[in-house]
């Protein structure tokens, strides 16, 4: 694994008001890989947008629509062999499938125009593109990032007059004052904003 990107050193000891050892970076740089790692389970989510393009293949049931991970550009729709063409205009109908949500990113839906998805054979469906939620992650998972790193950090320095200690995932977080335990609650209520839903 690799840094995304969701928070830095900088954006943490901003938030602290310390300065982080350079002996201490690589710790942190974990710290942060581990948290980025953890927001992405909880929603379903890849915030950070992959670069270059990578492929992920489907099963299909029958029906025209079919629902795929965060995308924010498809390259190609493959289905058996049979490349597909994108709906180019609406009015117009030409294309033999659309992308939803319209004039929105991430894409999350795919429906096909007058056919359907197979559900034989399994994994018939190759979608590549672009996959992730977004080019660069939202403000509020950013932010997100650094009071949970920032929590971690706490902790491990036995932060002197702290207002409450949590465990999330494999970590125990500690928040000094009662400003930065807000943020901490206020850290659910983003994530769970952010939670993708299949059905």
């Amino acid at each position: 694994m690799a840094i995304k990107g969701y928070t830095t050193r900088q954006e943490i000891e901003n938030y602290l008001l310390i300065t982080i050892d350079p002996t201490f970076y690589n710790q942190v740089d974990d710290w942060i890989e581990q948290i980025e790692a953890y927001i992405d389970s909880i929603t379903g989510r890849n915030f950070k947008a992959d670069t270059v393009d990578s492929i992920k293949y489907y099963d299909g049931d029958d029906t025209p629509n079919l629902i795929i991970d965060d995308l924010i550009s498809l390259t190609e729709l493959n289905i058996g062999g049979n490349i597909m063409s994108p709906d180019t205009d609406p009015i117009l109908a030409d294309g033999d499938f659309i992308l939803y949500p319209a004039n929105k990113l991430p894409v999350t839906k795919i429906q096909m125009r007058g056919s359907y998805f197979p559900a034989y054979p399994q994994r018939c469906i190759k979608v590549t593109g672009k996959f992730g939620y977004s080019i660069t992650p939202p403000k509020d998972v950013m932010t997100s990032a650094t009071v949970l790193v920032a929590g971690i950090i706490n902790y491990s320095l036995n932060a002197d007059g702290e207002v409450q200690s949590e465990t999330i995932g494999r970590y125990s977080v500690t928040y000094k004052t009662e400003k930065q335990w807000q943020d901490f609650e206020r850290v659910n209520t983003i994530l769970d904003y952010y939670k993708k839903y299949n059905f």
